[in-house]
């Protein structure tokens, strides 16, 4: 099972990092000792936490407990900023021994379920952090490690529970992730051939009456508009990389027309692909 384990390399003096990601990154199922924080700053994300699914829009964050699988579908056009530490990061000065792995594993993971003064306190102590990494002036370790203890302290503090309904209907988690990563790794590998509906069911184990629903509930998205997304991913990615003709670049990504693709990508990235490759092409 390609559910894999994910060794973030942090500084063991300094267990901590930030990534940025943009709409052409997948996260494939996985999970890390580490807890995560996901706070999306443009678009939106779909988020699978353990068997449940999320929608993320810009200014949403969510909290991902050390342990959990958990994987994200974005948007083309989204932005994420990603906050990874260890536990160990809080360990000399947890003098009152809290449990802080079982209290964190309980917490409403979806701003949105927050309210709002906790939504703006976490947000701006995310943006705080954000600006001393970018900008690294004198003493900035010390500021980051004054604002992600303040972060702790409000999400142990004041964020609330997880409500669980003992009547909700779940998928395990171990069966609902196994099918939705052979799904990913088809799609990996095959993209770049006319997929149909019925073929894909057949690799989930599905029918496809009930692979619709079951890729629909998990990834916030139909399994038609994630493969076009994919596509369009790997398209931007030839026109920033390569100096193929879009003709090519559409023959290589698995399109079937020419009026497809350029519809679908000016709707993703509101520009046509050439105006795209002017402004984005690496030197």
């Amino acid at each position: 099972m390609a559910i894999y384990l994910e060794i973030p390399r942090l500084d063991p003096d300094f267990p901590f990092r930030m990534l940025i990601n943009d709409g052409n990154i997948l996260t494939t199922p996985h999970w890390h000792r580490e807890i995560e924080l996901i706070y999306v700053t443009k678009g939106t994300i779909s988020l699978g936490i353990d068997d449940v699914p999320y929608q993320l829009s810009a200014g949403e964050i969510a909290f991902v407990s050390g342990g959990l699988i958990h994987y994200v579908l974005a948007s083309p056009e989204s932005e994420r900023f990603v906050y990874q530490f260890d536990l160990s990061f809080f360990g000399d000065l947890n003098t009152e021994n809290i449990d802080l792995h079982s209290l964190l594993l309980e917490l409403e993971p979806l701003s949105s379920n927050w309210n709002n003064e906790q939504e703006n306190k976490v947000r701006k102590l995310l943006d705080d952090v954000t600006a001393e990494l970018q900008n690294q002036k004198t003493g900035y370790q010390f500021a980051l490690k004054a604002t992600i203890f303040q972060l702790i302290t409000i999400l142990i503090r004041d964020i609330p529970m997880r409500v669980k309904n003992p009547r909700e209907i779940k998928i395990s988690t171990t069966d609902v992730l196994e099918k939705l990563d052979k799904v990913f790794r088809y799609v990996e590998d095959n993209y770049q051939t006319a997929l149909t509906l019925e073929e894909i069911a057949e690799v989930s184990g599905y029918s496809t009456f009930y692979f619709t629903k079951f890729f629909k509930k998990n990834t916030g998205k139909t399994f038609l508009t994630f493969l076009n997304d994919y596509r369009i991913d790997k398209a931007k990615w030839l026109l920033i990389t390569t100096d193929y003709l879009v003709s090519e670049i559409i023959t290589q990504t698995g399109f079937e027309s020419d009026k497809t693709f350029y519809r679908l990508f000016k709707n993703s990235m509101a520009i046509a692909p050439l105006e795209y490759r002017k402004r984005m092409q690496l030197n």
